[in-house]
């Protein structure tokens, strides 16, 4: 058994297997996989996102996950909707787009590839993860509390509804510092040049 901390920073006793030798620099960790022109298996990412975890976790898997989705989103802080588009790209997770946005609701759809296979292989898919990140997202960027739901979903769409209550502000809260997002550098001649006018 090792000692770690766990999430109320106070020290846990884990078993060897689970045991880590330090704190993942999540900035660094990020850029060294997202800038990597070497993308890892499919194969691997949905046995254990789709075969592993839910067999795993049972009936409590969505509600974890959910969770998992949120802690991931303080490990990954990002600092603009755009930034949230390319880090749901580079994760696999799909192409996301925010469809509408005020002052207590955000409403974004996730569309793409990742999605339509998911849909097609599996016979409920679970998006619960990608929903606890974009509620956690909004918390982080508004200082409030957000939840959020899957308000549509079928074969080759899905949306979902981030509410902000502005009356549960997030007290004793260090901002995290967002990460930097990796974006692909565009070649000289990958640019096309303007028409001639």
């Amino acid at each position: 058994m090792e000692t770690g901390y766990n999430n109320d920073y106070t020290v846990a006793r884990v078993p060897r297997f689970f045991a880590w030798k330090g704190i993942i620099m999540t900035n660094d960790f990020y850029s060294q996989f997202a800038g990597n022109s070497i993308k890892a298996s499919i194969l691997s990412v949905e046995i254990l996102r789709d075969a592993l975890i839910p067999k795993l976790l049972g009936d409590d898997s969505s509600g974890i996950l959910y969770w998992a989705g949120k802690d991931l989103a303080r490990q990954f802080p990002v600092a603009s909707d755009d930034d949230l588009v390319t880090f749901f790209e580079q994760t696999g997770w799909g192409h996301l787009v925010v469809i509408t946005t005020t002052d207590d609701l955000i409403t974004y759809e996730l569309t793409g590839e990742p999605v339509a296979r998911r849909s097609a292989t599996i016979k409920s898919p679970d998006f619960m993860l990608e929903t606890g990140f974009l509620a956690e997202q909004s918390a982080l960027r508004t200082n409030c509390v957000s939840e959020a739901k899957i308000t549509f979903q079928n074969r080759m769409r899905l949306r979902i509804s981030v509410t902000i209550d502005h009356n549960q502000p997030i007290v004793n809260h260090d901002p995290a510092t967002p990460i930097e997002i990796v974006r692909p550098q565009v070649e000289l001649d990958d640019v096309q040049p303007e028409e001639a006018q």
